[in-house]
């Protein structure tokens, strides 16, 4: 761990907990969580706001992958969040 890994918060940290604490489950439907995720807050962008089509999609194709749900732990799901 160097200075800048113990001084400055993580944004990623903060969004993901919201995530889980709202959805208490470590999965869902790609509406609920793209409806979650519109509500989110962060550094560069004001909530709520409407996520382009073409991100919901995105979702919705990584659901496709794990029989209609979104394993919010996943690599697919954390490239999506990026």
């Amino acid at each position: 761990w160097g200075y800048y890994a113990t001084c400055f918060v993580n944004e990623c940290e903060f969004l993901m907990g919201h995530l889980e604490r709202a959805l208490g489950s470590p999965e869902a439907a790609p509406s609920v969580i793209a409806r979650e995720v519109a509500a989110l807050p962060s550094a560069t962008v004001k909530a709520p706001r409407t996520l382009p089509g073409a991100l919901v999609r995105k979702l919705e194709e990584v659901a496709e992958h794990h029989l209609g749900s979104v394993p919010i732990h996943g690599r697919l799901f954390f490239q999506w969040m990026h």
